[in-house]
């Protein structure tokens, strides 16, 4: 059994050390884009193929850490999951979900049930792709972006871990008091801006604002509309005028 259980671990080595080395060289230092899977202890299953890591687990990519409570690989598929408390931390942004998929040829994971946030902002969301290569995440399935009490609702999220900027597409973005719609949007880590574009418009203290482009302070609330501004001032139902 002694002896088996070392195999075992071996087994797991070897195939983790092919699965993210494809397509380089035996000889060429490892790249800052591999992909690392670590756990304590694993059982092969020779029938299925399947590696089954039974204790906590972790999926390293450059400065991204997925903890998983337990790793099950198909070394025939070339892809792992799990299930449970995941935790992913990269940065100063924290992520849960409750199951992952990495498929290791195109270096992609895919989670769900989804809830982040970072030093400025939170998110939460049904499906998370995460693209190890080129560094992009995508939020879909009612993604929602809170940034100091507004809420931004659209269709799809893509963030860049280069960038650092969160762009939404078809938004509603609300808060107490407001309502407002757009094209798009985008938010910089680090800016105090939300800015609308195409087609943005907003509605405050019954006031409507639109233009090209509207930029919505996050701290102040103040607005700045561009481009084709228009400005209409709602009448309040009982006012009189002379």
């Amino acid at each position: 059994m002694r002896k088996k259980s070392i195999w075992l671990v071996l087994i797991f080595i070897l195939f983790l050390f092919l699965w993210v080395k494809v397509g380089t060289n035996a000889n060429a230092a490892q790249s800052s884009s591999d992909v690392t899977l670590k756990t304590s202890s694993a059982e092969y299953d020779e029938k299925t193929g399947i590696i089954y890591a039974k204790e906590q687990s972790t999926i390293q990519w450059e400065g991204v850490t997925m903890i998983c409570p337990y790793l099950e690989v198909d070394t025939i598929k070339q892809e792992a999951k799990s299930e449970g408390e995941i935790k992913i931390i990269w940065e100063d942004k924290t992520v849960f979900s409750q199951s992952l998929h990495f498929f290791a040829k195109d270096k992609r994971v895919v989670m769900d049930d989804v809830q982040g946030k970072g030093k400025d902002f939170s998110f939460q969301t049904k499906k998370m792709d995460f693209l190890l290569t080129p560094g992009k995440i995508i939020l879909t399935g009612s993604p929602l972006l809170l940034i100091n009490n507004f809420q931004i609702r659209p269709q799809q999220i893509n963030y860049s871990m280069n960038e650092k900027k969160w762009l939404a597409s078809v938004v509603t973005i609300l808060r107490e008091g407001w309502t407002g719609q757009s094209k798009s949007a985008y938010y910089q880590e680090g800016s105090s801006f939300i800015v609308l574009e195409g087609d943005a418009t907003v509605i405050k203290d019954g006031n409507q604002l639109r233009g090209e482009k509207i930029l919505i302070d996050v701290n102040t609330g103040k607005v700045k509309v561009e481009g084709n501004v228009e400005i209409n001032i709602m009448a309040i139902e009982g006012e009189e005028t002379n």
